[in-house]
């Protein structure tokens, strides 16, 4: 088989753009240019979570490296986002599938990260003692947050594909209840921070060595010599295996072992990468907004959630904060919308 024979194998399977669903009417809505001609995932894309703050702000977190790293050609959230879409438009586009929806869930899939990434998924669990996702909060900050406060109005598919994109450290990582668009996001996704990590780690900024990781050097040369021949043999691989099933999917093949089983193997390295104060950069942060009458009553996880890397590190960096401090920080913008309202960073309220 060959990646012409997948040419729009699984079109019968796209979803329509005239099935699209919003929470508030359309005509209320203030992007009207591409919901007059019914294009409404490019809508989202474009007009919605292209322009939105929390897109902007993933620019400054981190993707596996912190961002307190000079080498600008390092990743953060917002390149591999960016990366995400490529790949996962290029997959729409070989099987048939919509490539806007792809396009809408992937540039905003992470917009839920809080600062250090994991990390801060971590330490906001631990110190709140409930469990922050940011597949959930990127689905709240959509609904709750953006526009002070207005939310984004999204359609229903591209806040069902945000939502269910994540699949930790599952494999493989099909989701059964969302379109195949949202799929294709998923494996579009691990495809691009397995790559992107192995790159920044090992490759760009030798933070790792591969002499002391012999498994994942043998594992990344039978992919490919060099980024894109690795992202390639994945996404044709992904497109044959899909053309198979009638479905997107990315498991059973060889080509999709040796991904998975790297995919494992790099699971064990990222705790080697993370800031090595990160824990205390986050806590400091957080102990400030707590104290501080600056937020009045919004929730202090909910703002930590929202800073970013460079927001964490400045703050932990004054000996004695005060408010100018914290109005230097991109979040001081975001806080008025915040008071007053109850924003559950658990509940993403998708039942409309």
């Amino acid at each position: 088989m060959s990646i012409h024979d997948c040419k729009g194998c699984l079109s019968i399977k796209r979803t329509r753009d005239e099935d699209a669903r919003r929470r508030k009417p359309t005509e209320s809505d203030e992007d009207v240019l591409m919901l007059t001609i019914g294009h409404n995932f490019a809508a989202d894309a474009h007009q919605k979570i292209g322009p939105s703050k929390a897109l902007r702000r993933m620019g400054d977190k981190t993707q596996v490296l912190t961002k307190a790293t000079i080498n600008a050609h390092v990743r953060d959230r917002l390149t591999h986002t960016n990366e995400v879409a490529n790949i996962a438009t290029a997959i729409a586009r070989i099987l048939g599938l919509n490539e806007n929806l792809c396009l809408a869930i992937a540039k905003g899939h992470d917009i839920g990260h809080a600062p250090f990434g994991h990390l801060g998924e971590k330490v906001i669990s631990e110190i709140t003692g409930r469990n922050f996702r940011h597949e959930v909060f990127g689905v709240v900050i959509a609904q709750y947050i953006e526009r002070g406060g207005q939310g984004l109005n999204l359609t229903y598919q591209v806040l069902q594909g945000i939502l269910n994109h994540s699949r930790g450290a599952h494999n493989p990582v099909r989701a059964g209840n969302v379109s195949e668009e949202a799929n294709a996001v998923i494996f579009a996704d691990k495809i691009a921070y397995v790559w992107d990590d192995v790159k920044d780690i090992f490759e760009r900024t030798k933070t790792l060595d591969y002499d002391d990781f012999p498994r994942i050097k043998s594992l990344v040369d039978l992919c490919g010599k060099n980024q894109r021949e690795r992202i390639s043999f994945c996404v044709e691989n992904l497109c044959y295996e899909s053309a198979e099933k009638g479905y997107v999917f990315f498991g059973d093949s060889e080509a999709a072992k040796l991904f998975f089983k790297l995919k494992k193997e790099m699971h064990e390295v990222y705790r080697q990468t993370n800031v090595l104060n990160g824990t205390e950069i986050l806590k400091k942060a957080y102990d400030f907004l707590v104290k501080t009458d600056l937020i009045g009553d919004a929730d202090p996880a909910v703002v930590l959630a929202l800073m970013t890397d460079t927001d964490v590190i400045s703050l932990y960096g004054e000996k004695c904060l005060n408010i100018g401090d914290f109005k230097r920080c991109s979040v001081s913008e975001i806080v008025p919308c915040l008071q007053g309202r109850h924003i559950d960073f658990m509940n993403p309220d998708l039942n409309w």
